[in-house]
């Protein structure tokens, strides 16, 4: 990334990147691989490199570590010549080279710490003219001696101009397979490119965000961490790699999400972190202010210890959508063996745990309720399974499964359709809207025509939507003091249904709409406070850009059938949902 700097002295160019050394999702690396060092044995580090480009500028660089959100305190050395400096802070050993500053005349660096912090600041200043610059690395060491090394030996010898250009290669080697050239191909492209970004390589596993508690309201209290995988965005960040023709990036997901499934069985939670742990323990940081005095700060999830009865229909969708689009073929993979065995294994727990209540797609924290959004999901893990048992003539109780699917599907159109209301509800009985209902379509359970469905989409238009078209999530209690933007994400699936119902130019309108909210970097949040222009939560949000890549492609689809085909746009859509 590149930042510029300018005034009436001069200007000066910020370049920041970290060194890559491939972006192939494939093969894995070891679960254990050392995350310290590269496969070449040289630190992983991040750059700065400060040049000045005409005139002359002064520049100051500040360096303060705070390890483990700032409740250890850290100290820093100096290391001789004044080309660096040590942070260490018991067993972590942060280094910092300064690659060029011999070389200048007017450089100074210092250590800064106020009597009553608990983690110094490494200040270093410099006035660069023009074709001067300067470089600041800064890697972690095992040891203090193996941090001291980086700082003297190894990060000033490295040839960063080199990896530099390494690494922007190998960025747009990746993204030119980007097989996407519809619409808003910038937006699909920079989408992609987040959630690479978004990726933990050794796992494939995708963060929802990078970051916690960013909150959903400023001074409010729905402030959570994001920074784990969820397996309820594993069908639409699927389906979004192969839009996108990552293929290796769709294989490594699946894996890892096998992988769980195999691991925990019946037992699976929502989420787990990257490297599959289990325990994501919620706390609270209170000696941490929050984003603009919004606390609390927390770190870990609790909603890992709900119970949700969508999570089973999210793995066997995923499952079913790599086998439709060909991923076992591609791989020479099968679906028989230990992997039908566990699929087999859900679709038994789902068939008797069903009618169960749970805390639903939204991890409510008022209690458990017999969600709609919930049911479909169970409905469509038996659909999947039957699918794969029928299509690749595998052991099932097919009709035991059947009777089941067929069970839930009438249960969920008898108790979970409000006739006053003209549309699906968030729970059995409650009368209340849920966005997560645009997903029924999107999932198969329901023909996108269907009058129930056309007056769902209908009824969340006029009682969920802001001035500008984009959704709330629902307006029901849900046991949380406070309130909360409109979703990203849910107004992209209003744009789903929007394109499938032919509503293509209303569709149209709000997608770009959508687009005008993005930050300065074409990110996106997971919500937005489109009256003050203000994003809302953790940011980047992965499912956002899923949904929007999603939501591109939906669009695209409806406009070309419309174009060159004379057809109903909605006759499409219906096609394309029941393969």
């Amino acid at each position: 990334m590149q930042t510029r700097f300018a005034s009436i002295s001069g200007e000066v160019v910020l370049t920041d990147f970290m060194p890559v050394e491939t972006l192939s999702a494939w093969p894995y690396k070891a679960m254990n691989n050392n995350t310290w060092t590269r496969d070449d044995g040289s630190c992983h580090c991040m750059v700065r490199i400060v040049e000045c480009m005409h005139g002359e500028m002064s520049v100051t660089m500040r360096l303060k570590v705070t390890p483990n959100y700032a409740g250890d305190a850290s100290d820093v050395e100096l290391v001789p010549d004044h080309l660096g400096a040590l942070i260490t802070s018991g067993q972590q050993h942060v280094a910092l080279s300064i690659v060029g500053a011999g070389l200048l005349p007017s450089y100074s660096v210092q250590v800064i710490k106020e009597a009553d912090e608990a983690h110094a600041t490494v200040v270093a200043q410099v006035t660069l003219r023009e074709g001067e610059r300067l470089l600041f690395a800064v890697g972690m060491g095992r040891t203090v001696r193996s941090a001291r090394r980086l700082v003297q030996e190894e990060l000033p010898t490295r040839n960063f101009d080199a990896e530099l250009a390494h690494t922007l290669h190998a960025w747009r080697k990746w993204i030119a397979g980007n097989s996407y050239h519809g619409p808003y191909a910038e937006w699909v492209e920079r989408s992609a490119l987040a959630l690479k970004l978004m990726t933990y390589a050794p796992t494939g596993a995708i963060v929802a965000a990078p970051t916690t508690s960013l909150p959903e309201h400023l001074g409010g209290v729905r402030n959570w961490d994001y920074r784990f995988t969820w397996l309820r965005d594993a069908t639409f960040t699927l389906y979004a790699f192969n839009v996108l023709g990552f293929t290796e990036e769709a294989r490594a997901f699946t894996h890892w999400l096998r992988r769980l499934s195999y691991a925990n069985g019946e037992d699976l939670q929502i989420m787990y972190g990257i490297r599959g742990e289990r325990d994501l323990a919620e706390f609270e940081l209170h000696h941490l202010s929050g984003y603009c005095n919004s606390s609390p700060v927390r770190i870990g999830n609790g909603a890992a210890e709900q119970k949700q009865m969508d999570v089973f229909g999210e793995v066997l969708d995923c499952i079913h959508m790599y086998r439709r689009q060909g991923g076992f073929e591609r791989y020479g993979e099968t679906l028989d063996g230990p992997l039908w065995s566990m699929m087999r294994m859900l679709v038994e727990h789902v068939c008797s745990h069903w009618q169960e209540p749970d805390s639903g797609i939204w991890e409510v924290r008022g209690g458990l309720r017999h969600f709609v959004y919930s049911k479909a999901m169970c409905w469509v893990a038996l659909d999947r399974g039957i699918r794969a048992a029928e299509q690749m003539n595998l052991e099932a109780d097919l009709p035991r499964w059947i009777a089941v699917r067929d069970q839930i599907r009438a249960d969920i159109l008898m108790n979970g359709y409000d006739t006053n209301l003209g549309a699906f509800t968030q729970s059995y009985g409650d009368g209340t809207l849920d966005a997560s209902n645009l997903l029924l379509p999107l999932v198969g359970f329901i023909a996108p025509d269907d009058p129930r469905m056309r007056s769902t989409v209908d009824r969340m238009i006029e009682q969920l939507t802001d001035e500008h078209g984009f959704l709330y999530r629902y307006h029901a209690d849900d046991g949380l003091e406070g309130s909360e933007g409109t979703f990203a994400i849910c107004t992209f699936w209003l744009v789903d249904n929007l394109s499938m119902q032919g509503r293509v130019d209303e569709a149209r309108s709000l997608f770009e709409r959508l687009l005008t909210h993005a930050g300065r970097l074409g990110l996106f949040s997971e919500e937005i406070d489109s009256q003050n222009n203000m994003a809302l939560g953790n940011y980047p949000q992965a499912f956002t850009h899923i949904a929007l890549i999603n939501s591109a492609n939906n669009l695209r689809k409806a406009e070309i059938r419309m174009a060159e085909h004379h057809t109903d746009p909605l006759v499409a859509a219906i096609r394309l949902q029941k393969q």
